[in-house]
């Protein structure tokens, strides 16, 4: 038998969840039936939460895949504690690039890596082209999580005859609705990037209701936002990621080494009709959508 087929026999790997059930549960059986179909290698699958999960034991496995920011953070604080655990190579996936890089150099074993959520910024400026030629005026409120995105972003939009319309927020200190008024005076649309501080569980209803009132498309990262009453968005589902974190386990087990950190392949469309029909616009569909994106060679 081959060495690495040998290693691969003998390999446990923890999924380790951010929460039970819902989408993580989703990414979790598409990730077992991708591996599956297309590697079918003997790998000892254990799927659970940090709090379900043997910390006491001298058993460690051979690498750990977080799903969620929530699941890659624990395992920093876990780690710090423990140096045995720390040692233990992590693909954190599902989680916002900026997140990572401070996680990352505070506990996280060398060979460590991850998959980000984040949509590269000529998908979303080629997406707004498509879904809302008329808007113009990008209007983007920063926080700490995505600043680091401005230059990329800004130049994205440019490129496309886009101009972008900005404020920031770093510390709290200025509040979310006074930049946003102000926003809403400048801009055609209001575009959500991903950041904790400014589009919070706390911040986005009252986010979202603001934008209809001013009759503000509202573009987000999250198919939640659409649910809730955003008009579109670009994002990239849990389960959408399998063939992507498969791979990446398959290379770690053929050389014990991750890729690079990198972005989500997959992504997906998703917008709202009855807010569509509320502002007076006319969208194409989202698989009409997603199909003009990828037909256009946006894919990073």
């Amino acid at each position: 038998m081959p060495a690495h087929l040998a290693q691969a026999a003998e390999a446990e790997v923890w999924v380790v969840l951010s929460d039970s059930g819902g989408a993580y549960a989703d990414a979790v059986r598409a990730l077992q039936e991708v591996w599956a179909r297309e590697f079918r290698l003997p790998l000892a699958w254990r799927v659970a939460t940090w709090a379900e999960l043997p910390l006491d034991s001298e058993s460690w496995p051979q690498l750990i895949v977080t799903l969620g920011a929530r699941a890659c953070l624990d395992a920093v604080e876990l780690a710090l504690g423990n140096p045995a655990l720390a040692r233990v190579p992590q693909l954190s996936t599902l989680l916002p690039q900026a997140s990572y890089p401070a996680l990352a150099a505070r506990a996280l074993a060398r060979h460590s890596s991850a998959l980000f959520l984040d949509q590269p910024p000529e998908r979303i400026a080629r997406l707004l082209r498509l879904a809302l030629p008329e808007h113009k005026r990008v209007g983007v409120l920063f926080g700490p999580d995505s600043l680091a995105a401005r230059p990329a972003l800004s130049r994205a939009l440019a490129a496309r005859g886009l101009t972008l319309v900005e404020q920031t927020i770093l510390n709290g200190e200025k509040g979310v609705y006074p930049a946003l008024r102000t926003l809403f005076d400048e801009s055609d649309l209001l575009l959500a990037m991903p950041d904790k501080l400014v589009y919070s569980p706390q911040n986005m209803p009252n986010i979202l209701l603001a934008a209809y009132r001013q009759r503000i498309p509202l573009v987000s990262y999250s198919a939640a936002h659409v649910r809730a009453g955003a008009l579109l968005a670009l994002h990239t589902a849990p389960a959408d990621t399998a063939t992507q974190i498969a791979l990446a386990v398959h290379q770690w087990l053929n050389g014990r080494k991750l890729p690079a950190p990198a972005l989500a392949d997959a992504y997906s469309v998703a917008v709202n009709d009855q807010v569509a029909r509320s502002l007076g616009l006319s969208l194409p569909t989202p698989a009409a959508l997603a199909l003009a994106l990828k037909s256009r060679g946006v894919n990073p």
